[in-house]
């Protein structure tokens, strides 16, 4: 893996308190994964456990009820803040190394984690570890074909961007079976407040109409899977065998047609 150049949680929490961008990402992402969460089936919808990676604030509070267990980890390279500020939640870990017991959590979520990560796959391993059997993982991450990967006046222009096709493959690779797949901002990213407001609306009509391809960010909704099943045709199984048969009684034909006359 290359380097990755990470940002530092300053400059996280500043774009999501103090900017228009991060007020629409977190308001449309927020949309998102909220349409997405009326695919989970929750059992202990009052007390659940909810862990939250990278930095998930923002968006950790439409899954959170009100006796939710919730922790967010943040990791040491990015750093953390104390979150909620009267009743701390955070703990800063290693990348693909958290100090939760396995199969604690009913739902996981990462954002600004995975692009950000050196080893993807360690990390999603992690995720996996920590869920209770089909348990629910929400993952978003910029679009390798959307504007916003191109663009460093947002978090999502750095690290490594994903497309659908890249995504799905280290999910189902790492055994996790998706749910749904959904895109969201589509508008360029701008700081001119002429220019944001014109895509802002831009974005609200053609959001519905437009393919997944052209959004800046992807949010993913996948289930944890315990067995993977084997396919094996019969065809396959029983191939093998029967060409050896076939080998051996067509060498014994050859060597008794060569044998001398006598």
């Amino acid at each position: 893996m290359g380097f990755i150049l990470n940002l530092e949680i300053n400059e996280l929490q500043n774009f999501y308190t103090n900017t228009l961008l991060g007020s629409f990402c977190s308001k449309n992402i927020s949309t998102l994964i909220k349409k997405n969460e009326a695919c989970i089936v929750r059992e202990n919808f009052n007390q659940e456990n909810i862990v939250g990676y990278g930095y998930p604030i923002p968006y950790l509070d439409n899954l959170i009820k009100t006796n939710s267990n919730y922790t967010c980890l943040m990791p040491k390279n990015q750093g953390a803040l104390n979150w909620p500020s009267k009743k701390n939640k955070t703990i800063m870990v290693e990348q693909t190394e958290w100090p939760l017991e396995s199969e604690i959590s009913d739902i996981a979520m990462i954002v600004h984690g995975l692009e950000n990560c050196d080893n993807p796959n360690k990390l999603l391993e992690e995720a996996w570890r920590i869920l209770l059997p089909e348990g629910y993982l929400f993952i978003v991450v910029p679009n390798r074909t959307g504007f916003w990967a191109r663009s460093d006046l947002t978090p999502f222009g750095f690290g490594r961007p994903y497309s659908i096709s890249q995504l799905s493959k280290i999910l189902v690779e790492n055994k996790f079976k998706i749910l749904n797949t959904s895109a969201a901002l589509l508008m360029p990213p701008t700081k001119k407040k002429l220019l944001f407001n014109s895509f802002k609306f831009i974005d609200q009509i053609t959001l519905k109409y437009a393919s997944k391809v052209m959004g800046g960010v992807l949010v993913i909704l996948a289930k944890k899977q315990i067995h993977i099943a084997n396919t094996i045709k019969i065809s396959d199984s029983i191939k093998a065998p029967l060409e050896i048969f076939a080998l051996s009684t067509y060498s014994k034909l050859t060597f008794a047609f060569r044998l001398p006359l006598n």
